[in-house]
């Protein structure tokens, strides 16, 4: 099964997080999380590292954005390093399900913001208005939309081959170019979270202060104004980090400069497709997702 049941966890984690009310609700968030450890304690004691490895959506999440970090673990202790560096080093392991778990993480960050803007709301109605359960909607839509992203990946990659005029298998250039597309998942990331992170971060320091006891009315910060340009930066950075990772990529995969640069327009054109979705998702206006 290689990284699938990692790919299936990581969409069944953030379905739940868009249908139910474990954001809002301390005692369901409380039973998640304790099942959740349960069930991680007991598939580590049973398989050990190829349980967070292959099965963990968690540990894959931390494991892929650490890869775009600019601090890396070295043999040396922590190295400070440019952004997406560590992308260019390592390729995917040769198995099932790891593309896909890149493309996973790039969709679920986009489905996390889309069920929330009004294009969402106005594609619900008509199937809720006819008595179609909302939860098999979402459901439907998490699975479609991660189809989708994957097809067109997929079609890039072969794509990319037929430019390269290469022997190089589609499989192998699908491996090969997938961590490129991780600095759109952190920069699209980076955007939809920071404003909760600093916007709560009164409230984070007054509970962590009095975790028994925490005060019954915390403070939150109201960003300015232009803290949406903050946001669109943050995803067009995403984007720049990713075509040069795709650019050095290329350059190591393909033989000659001709070769390698052809191979790029593809490349170039999926990441303006996955990073011009974040950019209209992020500059929508946000509300609860409509009949949860």
């Amino acid at each position: 099964w290689g990284a699938w049941p990692a790919v299936a966890g990581l969409l069944a984690l953030v379905f739940l997080e868009v249908v139910s009310p474990v954001g809002s609700d301390p005692r369901l968030l409380a039973g998640v999380v304790v099942g959740y450890t349960l069930v991680t304690v007991a598939g580590g004691l049973a398989y050990g590292e190829t349980w967070f490895d292959r099965v963990d959506p968690v540990s894959r999440v931390f494991d892929a954005y650490g890869r775009v970090a600019p601090l890396q673990r070295t043999g040396d202790g922590v190295a400070l390093r440019l952004p997406g560096t560590a992308l260019t080093e390592d390729p995917l392991p040769e198995r099932p399900g790891e593309v896909a778990f890149v493309v996973a993480l790039l969709w679920v960050t986009t489905y996390d913001g889309l069920v929330a803007t009004p294009l969402w709301e106005d594609a619900l109605a008509p199937f809720v208005g006819v008595g179609v359960p909302a939860l098999l909607v979402y459901a439907l839509a998490v699975v479609a939309g991660f189809g989708v992203f994957f097809g067109v990946y997929r079609f890039a990659a072969r794509s990319v081959r037929a430019a390269a005029d290469t022997y190089v298998t589609t499989g192998t250039i699908e491996r090969w170019f997938a961590p490129a597309l991780l600095p759109i998942a952190a920069g699209y990331h980076l955007a939809h979270f920071l404003g909760y992170f600093l916007g709560l971060s009164p409230a984070l320091v007054a509970v962590t202060a009095a975790p028994l006891s925490p005060p019954l009315n915390t403070a939150v910060a109201v960003l300015p104004g232009w803290f949406g340009s903050v946001k669109l930066l943050c995803v067009l950075g995403g984007h720049v980090f990713a075509i040069w990772v795709a650019h050095s990529l290329a350059f190591e995969l393909f033989p000659g400069v001709v070769a390698a640069i052809r191979s790029q327009y593809p490349s170039v054109a999926v990441m303006v497709f996955y990073t011009m979705t974040s950019l209209w998702v992020i500059t929508q206006p946000y509300g609860p997702p409509p009949f949860v």
